[in-house]
């Protein structure tokens, strides 16, 4: 099984706040300060390693902060190999190998690990010192260095008495670049005598040093261990120390995670201080955007100051609080629940199916032969679909100077991916037909809201045809479709999230990611795959409450949120006020959209109460 993970390389401090620095690696990598400074004057060298882009792009952010230039590397793990490889290593390191089998001569593969000779002494990182190392080598030969003390060296056409050439040199080499006595491990394989891939001489290689082939431990590589909830299934686990904050803060949902906020800041924040400063960042950022802990958080998060209570003992107070809140049986509980909510997924046997208009309108949108003549045809075989689409053409909405009288004059004038959105999210209508929660939530009032939503998101993306082409329409249209199949197939647990959303005014989403360890948006993400609709889309749907977890559409995601949240407003009794706005929406419009500050959502929130009763004849075209 191979998983893509992102390496962070630093490469230099552009500062002179060195001091900064050398606490921020240490502390949110667990690195000594001595191996902090020795990567500091050693560049460039291995900061962390993470499968999910979305800690990535915490960290890089810190960095930028910093003023220190750091480069991402994507690497391969493969549980066939002892180490992660970059993906061009791989290919080169084949290649060669191939070339070796038609010349027709052996060639030796050579495995290198370097440590330092006494405990708690640290050696100058190997990366990006390939250069320094094959001095004195012929130009045949290959050096890679794998991480800071791992490297492979293929010695073209060299069989075991050319081995005994090369290792000597090798050692001399690497010790010239570690400045200081290090234990310096060799073993090889010969190719093709000891297999015909890259991965059969590891094998034997691994077999001569005795080394375990199973995935390393934490001691040997720095890495993150903050997951979101939709890339836990995919991510490796890795023991952290303060195990007990970390599965407070990181994993706590719903009810608990309310729990943790409106406990003693200082108690809060002295726990919290336990963990990475990118957990702290990642907790802050599913706070509401306007609550006053998520300024006085994202101040102390800053300025790492300690908790201004004295004699706290906080690690009792949080074993109290884990014990009470039966954290581990809910945590249980969820697991089972999340295996039943994949399972239902599996099968869709009771969902309904997205209609077969549908489905031929985004085969067009795919084909980039398809024109405006294709989109005429579909819609031809569909009269009252051409009358909708006609009639929100020629609405107040478009501000259109002159009516519009058919579809292909309205391609002509608003453009193929307009209409093709459009069409799309008014052929879903079918789809929003499915059983109720009597007294809580009705299908039809759902799909109201999602109209109501994808007009907004329309809105708010005016003069920005990024968003439009990307779908936002459809996006908002469908961002809430994950609720109708928890309706459908778990009835009894969605009644008892609905009623507690209602009476402790929490999120849903957070809820249900409490109950099920998914949230409506994941589930719907999960279903727009199936479709097979664009990444985009999936993207929007899943993350629109998480939108910083999506790792290529976070600004789509963002407004997809936003505009839910808007719509809210407008909401009478058919929708819980319970629509939370958090710092993480915040932190990505503030980015996507132009002049957009805190201070601009009030603003927001009044043109889009006054935007919907303006247009408010368009709901009929979307019964």
């Amino acid at each position: 099984m191979k998983e893509l993970i992102y390496r962070i390389i630093f490469k230099k401090l552009h500062s002179k706040n060195a001091d900064d620095f050398i606490r921020y690696i240490s502390r949110e990598f667990d690195f000594s300060k001595k191996k902090a400074e020795l990567i500091l004057n050693s560049p460039p060298a291995i900061l962390c390693e993470s499968p999910s882009k979305n800690i990535i792009k915490t960290a890089l952010k810190n960095f930028k902060d910093l003023d220190a230039r750091v480069s991402v590397q994507r690497v391969i793990k493969d549980e066939r190999l002892p180490f992660n490889i970059d993906q061009w290593q791989l290919k080169w390191i084949s290649k060669l190998l191939n070339m070796t089998l038609m010349v027709g001569v052996d060639s030796a593969l050579l495995y290198v690990m370097v440590q330092p000779e006494t405990k708690g002494n640290e050696l100058i990182p190997l990366t990006g010192k390939e250069s320094e190392i094959e001095k004195g080598f012929r130009e045949s030969d290959s050096v890679y260095v794998v991480d800071d003390n791992k490297i492979l060296f293929l010695g073209f056409t060299t069989d075991e008495d050319g081995i005994e050439i090369l290792i000597p040199k090798i050692i001399q080499n690497i010790k010239n670049v570690v400045q200081q006595g290090a234990i310096i491990k060799i073993s090889h394989a010969i190719f093709p005598r000891d297999g015909y891939s890259f991965y059969e001489l590891i094998h034997v290689i691994q077999k001569k040093l005795n080394v375990n082939a199973t995935p390393r431990k934490k001691s040997e590589s720095p890495s993150f261990s903050k997951k979101s909830p939709e890339e836990s299934k995919h991510s490796h686990t890795i023991p952290i120390k303060n195990s007990i904050y970390s599965t407070l803060f990181n994993d706590a949902r719903g009810s608990l995670f309310n729990q943790l906020i409106t406990m003693d800041l200082e108690l809060l924040w002295d726990g919290l201080r336990k963990l990475s400063l990118s957990d702290q960042t990642l907790f802050c950022l599913r706070l509401p955007y306007n609550s006053p802990l998520t300024t006085i958080l994202s101040e102390r998060i800053k300025s790492q100051a300690p908790s201004k209570k004295k004699g706290i003992d906080t690690k009792k107070r949080m074993e109290r609080l884990f014990s009470t809140m039966d954290f581990e049986k809910k945590q249980t509980q969820r697991k089972k629940n999340q295996t039943a909510v994949i399972a239902k997924l599996d099968r869709l046997e009771s969902l309904s199916t997205i209609p077969s208009v549908a489905i031929q309108i985004y085969n067009v949108a795919m084909d980039p032969k398809s024109g405006i003549d294709d989109i005429q045809e579909i819609l031809q075989l569909d009269q009252v679909m051409t009358l909708k689409i006609l009639k929100l053409v020629n609405a107040s909405f478009y501000g259109l100077s002159q009516k519009v009288t058919s579809v292909k004059e309205a391609v002509i004038i608003l453009g193929t991916d307009e209409i093709i959105n459009m069409a799309f999210g008014l052929s879903l209508a079918e789809s929003f037909k499915g059983p109720c929660l009597e007294g809580l939530i009705d299908p039809k009032a759902l799909w109201k809201h999602s109209v109501k939503t994808a007009l907004i998101g329309k809105y708010l993306c005016r003069g920005r045809k990024k968003f439009a082409d990307d779908g936002i329409f459809a996006a908002c249209i469908l961002h809430d479709f994950g609720k109708l199949f928890l309706i459908e197939n778990f009835p009894d647990e969605y009644r008892k999230i609905f009623e507690l959303s209602k009476k402790m005014q929490l999120p849903i989403y957070d809820l249900e990611e409490e109950v099920f360890g998914y949230n409506h948006g994941g589930i719907g993400g999960i279903i727009a795959k199936k479709w097979n609709l664009p990444e985009s889309l999936i993207q929007a749907i899943s993350f629109h409450h998480h939108p910083s977890s999506s790792e290529s559409h976070a600004g789509l995601a963002a407004i997809t949120g936003f505009a839910n949240y808007l719509c809210s407003f407008d909401e009478k009794r058919s929708l819980p006020k319970t629509t939370f706005l958090l710092k993480d929406h915040l932190d990505i419009l503030e980015s996507v959209l132009d002049d957009f500050t805190i201070n601009s959502i009030e603003d927001a929130v009044k043109n889009s109460k006054i935007f919907l009763e303006e247009n408010k004849a368009i709901f009929s075209l979307f019964s």
